[in-house]
């Protein structure tokens, strides 16, 4: 019984997608072309990355609402500069490009609110249309609930997932995870991308899973961590390190 419920156990990790933040965020910049790229070479499963809308309409990979943290010395504000502007920035364009053809996975994370759908669906159609099987190499994932509804209304073949902390920003109350997931069910989204701050549980992600909901944590960068919540069943970890989580399930 022991042997079995090890063998089964060993199964659940394997199963489990490992996500690179921001790209090998750990070893590269992050969400650049370098750090998805190392990312691909190392093994990851999956790259995150981040999405703001320009001025002019392009799509364009960054974490903040601007550049002051990642390029020190400048403070360009995205949503109010031309990407002429940006050009230390790529493009989602040329982030997806780096994707191998034959495995692996963006999740995109729309930073902005909805207004950034139109663009996006724009880049993603022109990129993944010629090969529509690739459209299983991409999901998209929010904290904005309007932005994630846009999505999934825009592109209903893309998995869509709602990222959620387990207390709300303002109120810092505590999230209630059956709200969670009803609201999710109701905007027909595909899943749940939850921080670690949650009680995380064998019984939490069958109570997920029984809604038809995908089960995500995010960012898990200790290896007995990533260990014992690939033991939960869970279906992705995003982390800064993937090699290291990579490890950690062998």
């Amino acid at each position: 019984m022991k042997t079995l419920l090890f063998l089964l156990l060993a199964m659940n990790a394997a199963a489990v997608e490992i996500i690179a933040h921001r790209g090998f965020s750990a070893k590269a910049p992050e969400n650049t072309i370098e750090a998805f790229e190392l990312a691909w070479k190392s093994g990851a499963d999956a790259c995150e990355l981040d999405i703001h809308l320009t001025a002019d309409g392009e799509v364009v990979v960054i974490h903040d609402k601007d550049t002051k943290r990642t390029f020190p010395g400048e403070n360009k504000v995205i949503a109010q500069t031309k990407l002429a502007e940006l050009s230390d920035l790529p493009t989602l364009t040329e982030a997806l490009a780096t994707m191998p053809a034959d495995r692996g996975r963006f999740v995109i994370e729309i930073k902005t609110g909805a207004e950034i759908v139109p663009a996006l669906v724009k880049v993603l159609v022109k990129v993944l249309e010629p090969l529509k099987p690739r459209a299983k190499q991409i999901a998209i994932i929010s904290f904005q609930r309007e932005a994630c509804i846009a999505a999934k209304k825009a592109l209903p073949w893309i998995p869509v997932l709602q990222l959620s902390g387990s207390k709300d920003k303002k109120t810092k109350q505590p999230i209630d995870l059956t709200e969670v997931i009803a609201k999710a069910k109701a905007d027909g989204l595909d899943g749940l991308d939850l921080g670690a701050d949650w009680a995380w549980s064998e019984a939490m992600v069958a109570q997920i899973h029984a809604a038809g909901l995908t089960a995500v944590v995010y960012t898990i960068n200790k290896p007995a961590d990533v260990a014992r919540y690939a033991k939960l069943g869970l279906d992705g970890i995003t982390t800064d390190d993937p090699v290291m989580a990579k490890k950690a399930l062998e």
